[in-house]
């Protein structure tokens, strides 16, 4: 699931290494979520290292049936997707420096013309530094990270995993039928996705 909502998404700023705080509706969004998966048994509860997601899991593991019976762990390749120097500047502004070049000044158009991974290489090439994420190497993240929770299963068990809006927007469309362009997940929304052998996305942003 996607983690509650931030000061810096309020704000619609960049944010995906760099971290903010939940605020009070992102509190309030992880608790209707942890309302939600009350009743289920996560044998497996996994955050990214940021605050934001930890606090989501805090909150959804508290009044968790079975948190008493949950391993929980920090997993740093489900963090969000690096934007390197556009960490934290505003977002369209971010956008009108990466698409403008190619006439499109709205990351949906501009996803709709390339694709959603290809984009990642256009931040990449646009930032001063180029230390902003590649497609390949957040594609080769993803795939890590869901192998590595694979191998942590056994059959007929759950993970609950606490991660960001284009992360899990990436991973749902690498791992849905064509590779259909998931939308952005709303805060605090869950996705399944059955990891028992080749990764099919099951439920999205619900």
């Amino acid at each position: 699931m996607r983690h509650g909502q931030t000061l810096l998404n309020q704000f619609r700023r960049m944010q995906g290494w760099v971290d903010s705080p939940l605020t009070k509706k992102g509190e309030q969004q992880a608790a209707a979520a942890g309302e939600k998966l009350k009743n289920i048994k996560f044998d497996l509860a996994i955050s990214s290292d940021m605050m934001r997601a930890i606090h989501t899991l805090d909150i959804i593991l508290e009044n968790n049936q079975y948190a008493d019976q949950t391993k929980r762990e920090i997993n740093k390749d489900v963090r969000e997707i690096y934007f390197g120097s556009f960490e934290a500047i505003d977002s369209v502004t971010t956008w009108n420096m990466i698409g403008g070049p190619f006439g499109y000044f709205k990351q949906a158009d501009l996803i709709k013309k390339y694709g959603l991974l290809k984009v990642r290489d256009f931040m990449h090439e646009a930032d001063p530094f180029h230390y902003a994420e590649t497609a390949d190497q957040l594609k080769q993240r993803i795939q890590k990270a869901v192998t590595t929770i694979q191998t942590q299963l056994n059959n007929n068990q759950t993970a609950l995993v606490v991660s960001h809006g284009t992360y899990l927007r990436n991973l749902a469309t690498l791992f849905s039928e064509n590779q259909i362009i998931r939308e952005q997940p709303k805060n605090g929304s869950i996705m399944i996705l059955d990891v028992t052998e080749t990764p099919t996305v099951i439920s999205y942003n619900q």
